[in-house]
């Protein structure tokens, strides 16, 4: 069985290590980066020099091909043929396929400020972002990181790790707003405070100023912050454009069933390309489970999917922060049981609905944390006085 599978991030090569079990299995992978497969949340310890290059690209590229997987770096695909059953590079060699795997991944999202294509201005998704960040930064003092969500917490981390001055700019009132509920997003910013950043919250980047790189980013109201370097980390954007032009059924992603089958015969895709039911997480948990199900699927078997609840840890700049599931419910019949200590930064929410644990916040405590998330995994009856003794 030849198998092809696009993008070599976490989907992609779950999927090929899987598929690499089988005995007929036959797997060429097609990336356009020119690393080996990297766990993408390491990048930023690398930015800040937590983690050496050799222990963030975790096989060299006879490893993989030991175990049966043709990984072709730096070979971009230019598009895919489902009636031909086929992918085409941009080299213009043609390549057939039993089953394909688009694990295309997602790209930044860079908000239309003035100035960002200025010299001194990075978005942060590679292992060639980071040498490219690291490199700039050794002239630079000052550091302006757009988005107070996870990744820009992490990669204000990762400037601060090279010694800079680091601001973060968040355009919602809270810093990692998808994550956090009010109360822990305090927690959260007095502790980044504490740390030596500068937080500016519900606060717009307008403009990159400076003659031909970054010196300064003017903010919406006028305030000026001065920045030799720049990160933009507002989020991603799934690469759906190869899926698009071979027609292949799409609305903010490339969708799947449930058994990660696209619109067309013998397509599947997986991780932060994939929209299920109208979903699209770009978190590693959801990108394995959706490319183990794809590769079962694809080798033959019946699988579906069911949603894993999204969870997300941000360690890197200091504290634990861990949200589960629904941790943020805007409809009615759902019940939240806090315990807060502010002054020892400790966060924990726990949120039920229909009797079950359905979401949860914990900050400051890794055993809670790890217990609260497999209960919300095994889908644990709780009732709240179970939930109060538990905080």
């Amino acid at each position: 069985m030849k198998y092809v599978i696009i993008g070599s991030g976490v989907a992609g090569m779950t999927a090929a290590l899987d598929l690499a079990k089988r005995d007929d299995a036959e797997i060429d992978l097609y990336t356009d980066d020119k690393h080996t497969y990297y766990y993408r949340p390491q990048i930023t310890n690398f930015l800040a020099g937590v983690l050496p290059l050799d222990r963030v690209l975790l096989r060299q590229l006879d490893w993989y091909e030991q175990k049966g997987i043709r990984m072709h770096l730096q070979t971009p695909v230019a598009r895919i043929e489902p009636a031909e059953q086929q992918i085409v590079l941009e080299n213009g060699s043609a390549v057939p396929y039993d089953r394909l795997l688009v694990t295309t991944g997602s790209y930044p999202f860079v908000p239309p400020i003035a100035g960002a294509d200025k010299e001194g201005v990075f978005t942060i998704r590679t292992v060639s972002d980071a040498l490219a960040i690291q490199d700039y930064a050794k002239a630079c003092k000052k550091a302006v990181v757009i988005g107070g969500g996870l990744l820009g917490l992490e990669a204000a981390r990762g400037l601060n790790g090279l010694g800079l001055d680091v601001t973060i700019v968040e355009f919602f009132p809270r810093l990692m707003p998808a994550q956090l509920d009010e109360e822990g997003a305090a927690i959260l910013r007095d502790f980044v405070e504490s740390q030596g950043y500068h937080v500016f919250l519900g606060a717009s980047a307008q403009e990159i100023l400076g003659p031909g790189k970054a010196e300064k980013v003017l903010l919406k109201g006028g305030q000026e912050l001065e920045a030799d370097i720049v990160i933009i980390a507002t989020g991603v954007r799934p690469n759906i454009s190869l899926a698009k032009d071979a027609g292949l059924e799409v609305d903010r992603g490339l969708i799947v069933d449930a058994q990660m089958r696209t619109s067309a015969p013998d397509v599947y895709a997986a991780g932060d390309v994939a929209s299920f039911e109208g979903r699209l997480w770009a978190i590693v948990p959801i990108a394995q489970a959706q490319a183990r199900v794809a590769a079962a699927n694809m080798a033959g078997e019946a699988v579906f999917y069911e949603e894993v609840p999204p969870s997300t840890t941000l360690k890197v700049v200091g504290i634990d922060v861990n949200s589960f599931g629904e941790a943020q419910p805007k409809e009615d019949g759902f019940e939240e049981i806090r315990h807060a200590d502010p002054e020892n930064r400790i966060y924990n929410k726990i949120v039920l609905r229909d009797g079950r644990i359905v979401g949860a916040i914990v900050i400051g405590d890794k055993a809670l944390a790890k217990k609260l998330g497999a209960f919300i995994e095994q889908k644990v009856p709780m009732t709240p006085e179970e939930a109060r003794v538990l905080l």
